[in-house]
Parts: C-alpha cells; structure tokens; sequence
C-alpha cells in the first residue's frame, strides 16, 4: 500500500524520504504549512553545476553565505532546520543527478540520514528516476 500526502502530514505515516508521484502542480508547501509543518521548496531544475546546486540550497533555504557548500555543512544545517516539524519539497534531483550522478546520490544519502535521526522531516522529491531508495511514494 501506498502511502497518501495527507497521511503523512496527519501522522499516520512516517516521514521519510518519498518520491512524489501525484499532480506535478499540486501545492505540497502549502499544504503542509495549512497541517501546521514548515515547509522548505527546492528547485534546482535549472543548475547546471554541483557549485548551482549549493547556491540554489543557500538562497532556497536563506542559509548565510558562510553555510559550507559540501554535504556535512548540508547534514548540520538540516539539523538545525528540522527543530520543528519540516517537509522539503525538491523539484530537479534529475538535473543534478545528470550533473554528477554520485553527488545527487549523496545528496539523497544526506537526506535520508537527516529523516532518520530527525523525529518529523519528510523529503518529497518530484522525480520519477525510476529508482527504489526511496522510502515509498506518495
């Protein structure tokens, strides 16, 4: 069975890190602010290096321009992001998977960890790569 978005934003399913596979036009951000989460959006379909990558997390997130562009400066600032309940909305793993295969790899391992040690951090990433390490689809 698969898990709903409204589940998730309910509490009824664990977060996690999930693939989106409803209307690419829904309002996911909003919707969990409505259910009371923070919610961060990131759009990286237009980078066209891991370099735009960083830059995009650090305007995206209004991280400050000392935030350490590698993935354990990544980790600690989800750390401290995921305080309060948070659901990241991520549209262009694609983008940066054809960039460099193994940093958007790392950068999913990244997020996954941060679910894990986080009580409520949900990752929704809406793009279909045909792959399976994502915790289940919404």
């Amino acid at each position: 069975m698969t898990a709903s978005y409204t589940s998730l934003l309910e509490g009824s399913t664990s977060p996690g890190l999930f693939s989106w596979r409803g209307d690419p036009e829904r309002d996911l951000v909003g919707e969990a602010e409505t259910a009371g989460w923070r919610a961060l959006h990131l759009d990286t379909t237009d980078v066209h290096s891991v370099e735009a990558f960083y830059d995009e997390v650090t305007t995206a997130w209004g991280l400050p321009s000392w935030f350490g562009r590698n993935l354990d400066a990544l980790f600690d600032v989800l750390g401290d992001l995921t305080v309060t309940p948070l659901v990241l909305v991520w549209d262009g793993l694609r983008e940066l998977s054809a960039i460099d295969p193994m940093q958007a790899a790392a950068v999913l391992d990244v997020l996954r960890d941060a679910a894990g040690q986080a009580t409520s951090f949900a990752v929704i990433v809406r793009d279909d790569l045909g792959v399976s390490e994502f915790d289940g689809l919404l």
